[in-house]
C-alpha cells in the first residue's frame, strides 16, 4: 500500500509531497524528527515519542503549531488506515521556507511520513567501528547525521554495520542512531551523558531495573571491549546484540542471555 503523507495539516498522495528548495531544513539541516512504529494498527509508545518531539522542537527553537492532542489524533487516523503489520512513521519539523536561506521562517513545515517497516534481526547481531566524536546537541533528535553518513564507506570497508562514538574525555556516548549498553558480571551499564535519551532505552532501563543491578554512568571504550555482552537499543532495532567492536569479539561473539531476555520483555510491553 502506498501511504499518504501528512503535510502541514492535510494528508496528500505521496506523489504530491514535496520540499521547497527554500526550506531551511533542506538548505541548512535546521530541523528535528522523531520515529516510531505502528504495529497491528496500534502506535507504539506514542505519548513518549510526542513528548520527546515537543522537547526537541523547544530546544531547537522551533515553533510547533500543533498540540499534542492534534498530533495524536493524526497518528491514530494513520493507524486506522494501516493495512500492514508494521509501519515506520517519521515526523519531520523544519524551520520553514527561509527568505535568505539562513533565518528560519515564522511558519515551520511539518511532515508525517509512513512506510512499511522491518526490524533488524535480533539474533544476527551487529558489528561496530569506533570513532572519536560527540554529537552537538546530542539530546535533540536533529536532522544532522553528517558525521555518521560520511563515514559509511570506511565503516563498510571495515566490515562494520554502524559506529560507536567515544572521546578520551567523555568515554562512550552512543551509536549513530541508537543507544548502547554493556553487561559485566551480571550488571547492566549504559552511558549517562552526550546521548539522545531513546524511548527504547528508557523502556529497557525500566524493565532491567526489575531484574538486574543497573548503572547509568560514564563508560569507557575499554569497558565495552571487555564486556560480557554489548547491545544496542532503538525503535528500529528493539534490542540487538553487538558481536564485535573494531574487529574485537565481544564475549562469546553471540547474542547474550541479558540481551535476549530484555528483547523478549520489551516485546511483551509493546502489546500491553
Amino acid at each position: 500500500m502506498d501511504y499518504p503523507i501528512w503535510i502541514n495539516g492535510a494528508w496528500k498522495p505521496a506523489h504530491e509531497a514535496h520540499v521547497s528548495v527554500k526550506d531551511i531544513g533542506f538548505l541548512r539541516g535546521y530541523g528535528i524528527f522523531d520515529f516510531f512504529r505502528i504495529m497491528e494498527g496500534k502506535p507504539i509508545f506514542l505519548a513518549d515519542h510526542l513528548a520527546r518531539f515537543e522537547r526537541s522542537a523547544a530546544k531547537m527553537g522551533l515553533n510547533l503549531p500543533y498540540s499534542t492532542e492534534a498530533l495524536s489524533a493524526c497518528i491514530h487516523e494513520l493507524a486506522s488506515m494501516s493495512k500492514d503489520a508494521c509501519l515506520g512513521v517519521k515526523m519531520v519539523l523544519t524551520g520553514g521556507e527561509s527568505m535568505n536561506g539562513y533565518v528560519p521562517a515564522e511558519q515551520p513545515n511539518l511532515w508525517i511520513l509512513p512506510s512499511v517497516f522491518q526490524f533488524t534481526d535480533p539474533e544476527k547481531g551487529m558489528r561496530l567501528l569506533s570513532k572519536e566524536f560527540v554529537r552537538e546537541m546530542a539530546d535533540i533528535k536533529s536532522l544532522n547525521y553528517a558525521f555518521g553518513i560520511r563515514h559509511i564507506p570506511e565503516m563498510k570497508a571495515a566490515g562494520a554495520d554502524d559506529l560507536i562514538y567515544y572521546t578520551q574525555k567523555h568515554g562512550v556516548s552512543e551509536s549513530t542512531r541508537s543507544n548502547l549498553f554493556y553487561v559485566k558480571d551480571g550488571k547492566l551499564y549504559t552511558p549517562d551523558a552526550h546521548i539522545l535519551e531513546g524511548i527504547t532505552r528508557m523502556k529497557v532501563l525500566e524493565i532491567a531495573q526489575a531484574h538486574y543491578p543497573v548503572h547509568v554512568q560514564p563508560c569507557s571504550l575499554g569497558d565495552f571491549l571487555s564486556a560480557d555482552e554489548v547491545f544496542t537499543t532503538g525503535s528500529t532495532k528493539r534490542v540487538v546484540p553487538i558481536l564485535a567492536i573494531d574487529g574485537h569479539m565481544i564475549g562469546s561473539g553471540e547474542r547474550g542471555p541479558m540481551a535476549k531476555r530484555l528483547y523478549d520483555e520489551l516485546v511483551k510491553l509493546e502489546v500491553l
